[in-house]
């Protein structure tokens, strides 16, 4: 299995418009920005969260529209999320990146709220490796999922040569002990920016970054020092930079995902909404205890087909 060239992905928030529809266009904009700017690699529908809003439609919609974007350089690669709580649409999804051949890799991330036990974690990331035949990055985020991947079952998936990471949002504190057990090549990838020098110094060499998404440039300059030691990065202004989009809304009033689109401008126009609940409290789009149009359209019609 061909492993990925960059150490470094950007990822990225996923565009929805007024009526809360998917935005393909504006979605790849964004990442064509980042391109221009030196990003030389992406994460789309991942990390973020937006992941889970998506239909299994409208994440092969987006599939189709980054398969047929021309842009791309040549060495650009792009990772796609991938996980679920139906697990037979989560499979479907893996077969469709099989059959895509701008995706690069994948971030295998397990359900949230579930909180699978470790022989069931094992045989659902399982299936979506073989179904998918991409590299493989596994994501262990037990805040968001409830599930903390042990170590035994980490050995037992990276037996799978397509298994060539691990983003660890979890106990930093593991990783030295687990680079023991693990070939020199494969990677630890911090999710964000949080702690980032401390966890380059306990091994971590890959990273997920947020905060590229408005300082795309500095990531990279950072990311490069950190892993040639440069003790003197973090007093850079680059750094500095850093730290403040990796922090979101000063005044703390709005949630980070919110706040990170309302900061991103396509051509000088706003990049996009959320989906609901998300940034209620800045703005109600559809009135007080509504559904999105497109949204009541659907509940309308499922109540037609039930009468």
């Amino acid at each position: 299995m061909t492993s990925l060239n960059h150490s470094l992905h950007v990822a990225v928030p996923t565009a929805f418009d007024h009526a809360e529809r998917l935005d393909t266009k504006r979605t790849i904009a964004h990442i064509l920005q980042l391109q221009k700017q030196g990003i030389k690699s992406v994460l789309v529908c991942g990390s973020t969260g937006e992941q889970h809003s998506l239909t299994l439609t409208e994440k092969k919609q987006l599939l189709h529209a980054l398969a047929q974007e021309t842009s791309w350089a040549a060495d650009f690669e792009v990772l796609f999320g991938l996980a679920g709580i139906v697990f037979h649409e989560t499979l479907a999804l893996a077969e469709a990146i099989s059959k895509n051949p701008r995706i690069d890799g994948v971030v295998l991330g397990f359900p949230p709220y579930l909180c699978l036990t470790q022989k069931e974690a094992v045989l659902y990331a399982q299936g979506l490796i073989h179904t998918c035949e991409k590299p493989v990055i596994l994501y262990n985020n037990p805040r968001r999922t409830g599930f903390d991947l042990s170590a035994e079952c980490l050995l037992t998936l990276i037996a799978d040569s397509r298994v060539i990471g691990l983003k660890e949002a979890g106990r930093k504190e593991r990783v030295p002990q687990l680079k023991t057990k693990m070939a020199a090549d494969f990677r630890f990838y911090a999710g964000g920016e949080a702690d980032l020098a401390e966890k380059v110094a306990l091994g971590f060499n890959g990273l997920s970054s947020m905060a590229g998404n408005l300082c795309p440039k500095e990531i990279q300059v950072i990311w490069q020092g950190l892993l040639k030691g440069d003790a003197t990065i973090s007093t850079s202004n680059e750094w500095q930079k850093m730290e403040q989009a990796a922090a979101g809304d000063p005044t703390n009033t709005i949630s980070y995902l919110p706040w990170l689109k309302q900061q991103i401008t396509i051509d000088g126009q706003p990049f996009g909404f959320c989906r609901q609940p998300l940034s209620l409290a800045t703005i109600d789009r559809f009135g007080t205890g509504s559904i999105p149009p497109h949204l009541a359209h659907e509940r309308q019609e499922n109540q037609t087909n039930e009468d």
